[in-house]
């Protein structure tokens, strides 16, 4: 199974200027699992409520952060087909 890592979030943290361990900190969970997420070693299961804790870290829109997230689900299912 590929992991696919979440570019829009690597690149919204960037905007920020976020480090990793900033933008878990400001999501309020260890770096550890931000950066399980970020990197894709969580797959697609990712809990609303932890999303919405990053989108709101990373100031994404809970829709664009929707959308995305449809996109990289689409993305790590085609490459899982």
């Amino acid at each position: 199974m590929k992991k696919e890592i979440r570019l829009y979030l690597v690149e919204a943290r960037n905007k920020k200027g976020f480090s990793m361990r900033r933008a878990a900190q400001e999501a309020g969970m260890t770096y550890q699992h931000y950066s399980k997420i970020e990197n894709g070693d969580r797959g697609t299961h990712v809990s609303f409520m932890v999303m919405t804790r990053i989108a709101e870290a990373l100031a994404i829109p809970l829709n664009v952060m929707r959308e995305k997230e449809k996109e990289y689900r689409d993305l790590y299912e085609d490459d899982n087909d």
